[in-house]
């Protein structure tokens, strides 16, 4: 599960390197080498320089995985787009009269690089950098057909966020907890804190179990608005029960289907826990978040978006729906493959 919690806002030259020192302090902190910090920091620093030649004003964000000794990064722009992706890695190609060479050298230096671009919507560049000696992919979980990735920012310029939101998988079945504790700041993220640490002692139970458990252990702070989901991949049903306005929506080949939440506050008032059940295939798409992403967004508004990772989809979306006066959390889960 990958997690993006940290945001470097990109305007100017100046901020390029702001990035690259939140990338070096990221991957000191997993423990990469000087040798491998040397390369974070010119994939850092080349992400940052595109976004300030060709992206317009953008942002980088950074984040980690559970389960491995990972760095990922995640530049995001609503710039022109990229008019040719293949001739914009080759090394050499440029339209900024500079070397061109960016998204090879960035290619060279990770061991995965998507990108996303549609005109005159922006670009999504994600990077994953492993740790030398690290398994590309997780031992724990490894059959699992489920990817998630998260990200989960504070209303600027709050220090934390008051969402939080974890996961819990194993071979048959994954489930995902999105809270937004009351208001900002540290009271909230100690509410939000609560619940997702509530899930973790009680995820095997029932999604209804799970968010009774959660409302008594709530009750000490301010209270959150809380949802649970639990993927059945293999029977090919998803499970949701939320209290407050958590948003979440499965997407497939037949439409998207946005999931039923009552109303209350866990930890305070809950008139009803009830648990809804929606079809699941391996081609679906879960996506859970807070009210600081709006809800007027489509998948099918981006051509192509269905098919990316989850880190991607939920940049995307991040990117074109935050509100900006909130705190913003968007977790994706999408069947491997």
């Amino acid at each position: 599960m990958i997690r993006f919690d940290a945001i470097v806002s990109v305007s100017d030259p100046s901020a390029v390197s702001e990035v690259r020192r939140a990338a070096l302090l990221r991957a000191t902190s997993v423990g990469f080498d000087e040798t491998e910090a040397g390369r974070i920091a010119l994939v850092a620093t080349e992400l940052a320089t595109n976004l300030v030649k060709h992206g317009g004003p953008g942002s980088i964000l950074l984040g980690g995985d559970d389960e491995t000794l990972q760095l990922h990064l995640l530049a995001i722009d609503k710039g022109r787009g990229i008019a040719s992706l293949p001739a914009a890695m080759e090394d050499g190609f440029s339209t900024a009269g500079s070397p061109g060479t960016g998204l090879g050298a960035i290619r060279r230096s990770t061991t995965g690089l998507s990108v996303f671009s549609l005109p005159h919507k922006g670009t999504v560049i994600s990077c994953c950098i492993l740790r030398n000696g690290t398994p590309s992919v997780p031992k724990a979980g490894a059959d699992v057909p489920v990817s998630i990735a998260g990200i989960c920012l504070p209303k600027p310029p709050e220090e934390v966020s008051g969402d939080a939101w974890g996961g819990v998988a194993s071979p048959s079945e994954v489930s995902v907890m999105v809270a937004d504790g009351l208001g900002h700041g540290f009271a909230a993220a100690a509410a939000s804190g609560a619940a997702i640490r509530s899930f973790h002692g009680t995820a095997r139970s029932s999604v209804e179990e799970i968010l009774r458990a959660t409302h008594g252990a709530l009750r000490p702070t301010r209270g959150a608005a809380v949802a649970v989901a639990r993927i059945h991949g293999r029977v090919g049903k998803i499970e949701f029960a939320g209290v407050g306005n958590i948003a979440a929506s499965v997407v497939d080949d037949d439409g998207t289907r946005r999931a039923v939440s009552h109303n209350g506050i866990v930890g305070h008032e809950i008139r009803k826990v009830q648990m809804f059940s929606y079809p699941w295939s391996p081609a679906a798409i879960l996506l859970m978040h807070s009210d600081g992403i709006g809800t007027g967004w489509s998948i099918d508004q981006y051509p192509g978006l269905r098919t990316q990772s989850p880190e991607v989809i939920a940049a995307v979306i991040y990117r074109d729906h935050c509100r900006g006066t909130d705190d913003a959390t968007i977790v994706v889960a999408k069947g491997r493959g």
